[in-house]
């Protein structure tokens, strides 16, 4: 049963994506006149990932990175664990983007920034 609660809630996810309505974002961080923003959304194979942009102003070598929690389904039980993923630092002017697995629908996107 939970399974097919998964996979409802990921076909939910998968039409907003399609009709171009961002799933989930979280508030902007640091910087002067700007921030970082994450925003979640699925990859070509169906699986979520978070990809976190900066714009403004920020201090002279402050990085960012994407942060994604995801629960994924485990077992032939079919229970439920919940992971946190983070992306590597860039620089505020790149992209940073990662991603869960199969089996895993989206709880949480977020972005952090140091040395702003």
């Amino acid at each position: 049963m939970k399974l097919k609660s998964v996979v409802v809630a990921l076909a939910a996810v998968s039409a907003l994506s399609v009709l171009g309505v961002p799933t989930a974002s979280a508030a902007p961080a640091g910087g002067i006149d700007g921030g970082c923003k994450a925003t979640a959304g699925l990859d070509g194979l169906g699986r979520p990932k978070v990809t976190s942009r900066c714009s403004g102003r920020f201090a002279s070598g402050a990085q960012h990175r994407a942060v994604i929690t995801c629960d994924t389904v485990q077992g032939a039980r079919e229970h439920v664990v919940r992971h946190t993923y983070r992306s590597g630092w860039t620089s505020t002017g790149s992209a940073a983007t990662v991603g869960c697995g199969f089996k895993s629908f989206l709880v949480g996107a977020d972005s952090e920034v140091q040395g702003a």
